[in-house]
């Protein structure tokens, strides 16, 4: 059995984890790669070292001379860890010389910033690498161009290239241990490009495929995925086993867990996602696969707060006998680059639902306002900027869609919750309440307990 193992911020943030995952190697002769983190939070107060390297492309850009110390910030995290772990000063030297580098060569500002805050889990890479070696464990640190990891940068984001597996899938033999930096690939041109925030999992998705492993195991600080957020509910659920379609449903619908992309490149294969506890590595775990057994036990497999909504209502009389009215309503939010989530229609109306976070200030919400108006004749035009939408996803929803809809629809009336929206998705695996925010918490907990604790949709 092969494995790869990605290890995330919280589980390399300083010398002592970083020694808890040496051990975690050392047991599991299993473990031929490994994809590492930059450094995350030792305490609730800590810095990020990528938000620190944001920090320090933003400050260098506006001429700022306090660049110098965030550089410094930086030097000094990974000096603390490398001291701790015994390794060679020069190894943490050559750290600055390289961000200095990079600083003074890479003129063009977007390749520059890519280059800037994936160091973190470079660096962070090669300190492993050296310690893995130094505690007599056959280890190299390997870049993701020296892997063969090419991306795309379209369409305002990046894509793997097929040709990435081709050229990982050489590295299967190798009598080392790969140690490689995730978050990050290479253009066919040579520059570093970034996967969104938390795109290690990506990467170690990426390097599971290529070498063909059988377990793809992915290392946090929580012990399990669980049903809902374990900051708003003491002990929830854990999940034990989860689809990869409803991991990627769940993950792109609030749960940070797990980076919503991370699934892709394993869509085609037999590779089993393992989510396990740095600080107990024997305890738990929660197993994602194409399929799960327990469906009928358990036909929701999670709830999110999946955040703020707006919407914009539109309405005009005998709005459903005009072709194209809706795509001419959709090419004005394509036009601000704002995406649409939910689209509700009716006989006379329409409501666009996007998230709040892609509308920005009260200025951008009065050009979406306008723009509409000057291009419809409408009756009526409502727009609500104060909702919430929360996600019930379970792959069990495909049969029984119905008493789902009239358990949600009981528990939320007995609490005098309206819904201002309920949608179905498409792949009959997920529900969206939208409410007003001021619900927000007495929703999640009441339907909690409805599904969770009474197990009312087993009844």
């Amino acid at each position: 059995m092969n494995k790869t193992a990605k290890f995330g911020g919280t589980s390399v943030a300083s010398a002592s984890q970083i020694k808890k995952v040496g051990q975690i190697i050392k047991d599991d002769k299993d473990i031929r790669a490994i994809v590492v983190s930059a450094p995350g939070k030792r305490f609730k107060a800590d810095i990020k070292v990528t938000d620190l390297l944001i920090s320090l492309f933003e400050e260098y850009k506006s001429q700022s001379p306090s660049y110098i110390k965030t550089l410094d910030m930086i030097i000094l995290r990974y000096t603390e860890i490398s001291e701790v772990l015994g390794l060679d000063k020069s190894l943490v030297n050559s750290f600055k010389e390289i961000l200095l580098g990079f600083l003074t060569t890479i003129k063009d500002e977007y390749y520059l910033k890519n280059a800037i805050k994936s160091s973190g889990e470079d660096f962070n890479a090669r300190l492993i690498a050296a310690y893995l070696k130094k505690i007599g464990l056959k280890a190299k640190y390997f870049s993701p161009k020296d892997l063969g990891i090419v991306l795309e940068y379209s369409l305002e984001d990046v894509h793997i290239l097929n040709k990435t597996y081709e050229n990982i899938s050489k590295f299967k033999d190798s009598e080392e241990i790969l140690v490689i930096p995730g978050f990050y690939g290479y253009s066919q041109e040579g520059n570093r490009l970034t996967f969104s925030r938390g795109g290690s999992d990506i990467t170690g998705a990426i390097v599971a495929r290529g070498l063909s492993c059988d377990i793809y195991e992915n290392y946090t600080d929580m012990t399990y995925i669980y049903s809902a957020n374990p900051s708003l509910f003491k002990n929830p659920a854990p999940i034990k086993n989860i689809s990869y379609a409803e991991m990627r449903e769940l993950s792109y619908n609030g749960f940070e867990i797990f980076q919503e992309d991370a699934v892709e490149p394993l869509l085609d294969t037999n590779i089993e996602i393992h989510v396990k506890n740095t600080n107990k590595p024997t305890e738990g775990g929660t197993i994602i696969s194409q399929t799960r057994t327990d469906i009928d036990k358990n036909p929701i497999i999670g709830m999110s707060d999946v955040g703020d909504f707006t919407s914009f209502k539109l309405t005009e009389y005998l709005m459903n006998r005009k072709v194209g009215y809706i795509k001419n309503v959709l090419d004005i939010f394509q036009y601000m680059h704002i995406p649409v989530e939910h689209i509700p229609t009716s006989i006379d109306s329409v409501s666009i639902l996007v998230r709040s976070e892609y509308m920005g200030d009260s200025s951008k919400k009065s050009s979406i306002v306008n723009a509409i108006n000057n291009s419809f004749d409408l009756d009526e035009l409502v727009m609500d900027d104060s909702l919430k939408s929360i996600a019930i996803v379970g792959e069990g929803l495909r049969n029984q869609m119905t008493k789902a809809l009239y358990l949600i629809s009981e528990v939320l009336n007995t609490n005098n919750i309206k819904i201002e929206y309920i949608i179905q998705g498409a792949s009959n695996n997920s529900l969206f309440i939208l409410i007003n925010k001021k619900n927000e918490e007495i929703c999640l907990r009441s339907l909690y307990k409805a599904i969770y604790e009474d197990r009312l949709l087993e009844k």
